[in-house]
């Protein structure tokens, strides 16, 4: 019979523990899972436009230059060639890609990834309209100039460094 009060007090106990425990881990069971949020790990975009999927889609320019560099990488995801044009500003752009094949808007040569008319500053957003296969989008895209070493290469007509930063500075201080 001594066991029963023993008994009546270790499940008091736990049951204490439980509505402790479950008001302070019970909230993970309706809170949206930071995991599980889709988002575009890189400075650029990544949009689907039909059986295109376009990845890290930016644009390289400068301040005082009206042409904008594309970057990033579009795949055709269909076993057919598509053609993708690219507008904005006053430029635009058209490429074709075989199917199940990509393009990087790096490697191409020539004036397929550049576009011309592009006045927005680096740092802001500028609106560029796709369009595949007569299906149409537009896009906030991200406007980057050759700050980041990355992106240095594709700056339309070079990059030269402010004065403020540090490499130009020393390389003025060694022509001295």
């Amino acid at each position: 019979m001594k066991s029963a009060p023993k008994n009546r007090a270790q499940r008091a106990v736990a049951a204490g523990a439980l509505l402790v425990v479950l008001p302070i881990s019970g909230c993970n069971l309706i809170a949206e899972q930071s995991t599980t949020t889709q988002y575009a790990a890189s400075d650029g975009i990544v949009k689907d436009l039909g059986p295109v999927l376009m990845r890290n889609i930016l644009v390289v320019g400068t301040e005082d230059d009206e042409a904008g560099r594309l970057v990033g990488t579009v795949f055709n995801t269909s076993d057919d060639p598509v053609d993708l044009s690219v507008s904005a500003g006053g430029g635009a752009t058209r490429i074709s890609i075989e199917g199940q094949g990509q393009i990087r808007f790096e490697d191409e040569s020539g004036d397929d990834a550049t576009l011309e008319g592009i006045d927005d500053i680096p740092g802001s957003l500028i609106d560029i309209d796709f369009e595949v296969d007569g299906e149409q989008a537009t896009f906030q895209v991200p406007v980057l100039d050759g700050t980041l070493q990355e992106y240095r290469e594709f700056v339309p007509g070079g990059y030269t460094p402010r004065p403020s930063e540090p490499a130009a500075t020393e390389e003025a201080a060694e022509g001295e």
